[in-house]
């Protein structure tokens, strides 16, 4: 057992299970969730620290590219979100309000900028659906469930970040859309809740098994997705075959 598998047992309680020991290859997806420039490149404007015992962001590159390798490697299904505002502003809403900054024509959180650009080494392949969304879940006004139902999807393998907020809402609403969902843990990380010191009442050292991250995947873990490490994913398709 890796030490991350050790650290995620202490952590999360993973007693129940929406997942079998073997998966019908041929119905499952693996959806590549932002791995983007933003939080996981150490150039990245929001570069995200191991926070809490979380992997930082150069370490879940390391994860993802081995569960892109292997979805691969086994015919899987792969599709692609990229996470980001138009330039224009037209369709950042409420996030306008909370965050005016971001309305700016140079910020980092849109599309067409560096950190909006999919990480190095993670090019999508012909064939490999890839959607610009402008909210946290990948299915929200997207085509990701006509793309899911038309490949008769049942198992959907989330890969990516971050997990307190793009994860566990697409996880939640491909749970309600009746897939059994499989979130890939040591894939993601999670931004700090005060990055950038945007509170100095709030900046403390976090310990262990605490935080977004951790938080985020017990609470999936304990209504609507199976958590798990990458070992686990990579042997579960081996099982599977």
């Amino acid at each position: 057992m890796t030490n991350f598998a050790e650290k995620l047992d202490r952590y999360v309680d993973r007693t129940y299970r929406l997942v079998p020991d073997k998966i019908d290859l041929t119905r499952t997806a693996v959806h590549m969730l932002d791995i983007q420039n933003l939080c996981l490149d150490k150039r990245g404007a929001d570069y995200v620290q191991s926070v809490g015992g979380a992997p930082s962001g150069e370490e879940t590159l390391t994860q993802a590219k081995r569960c892109l390798d292997a979805a691969r490697e086994n015919n899987l299904t792969v599709n692609w979100s990229m996470w980001g505002m138009d330039p224009n502003g037209y369709d950042i809403g409420l996030w306008g309000v909370k965050y005016p900054d971001w309305k700016k024509p140079d910020s980092p959180f849109n599309h067409g900028t560096f950190d909006g650009a999919l990480c190095d080494g993670f090019v999508p392949a012909e064939g490999e659906a890839v959607l610009r969304k402008h909210r946290n879940s990948s299915f929200f006004e997207s085509p990701l469930n006509s793309w899911l139902i038309t490949a008769d999807t049942e198992y959907l393998v989330i890969v990516g970040s971050s997990t307190g907020n793009c994860v566990p809402t697409t996880a939640r609403d491909g749970f309600e859309l009746g897939y059994k969902v499989i979130v890939v843990a040591d894939s993601g990380t999670a931004i700090p809740l005060n990055w950038h010191g945007r509170n100095p009442e709030f900046d403390h050292e976090v310990p262990d098994g605490y935080g977004q991250y951790w938080e985020g995947l017990r609470n999936m873990q304990a209504q609507y997705a199976d958590v798990i490490t990458t070992d686990e994913f990579l042997a579960l398709i081996e099982a599977s075959r």
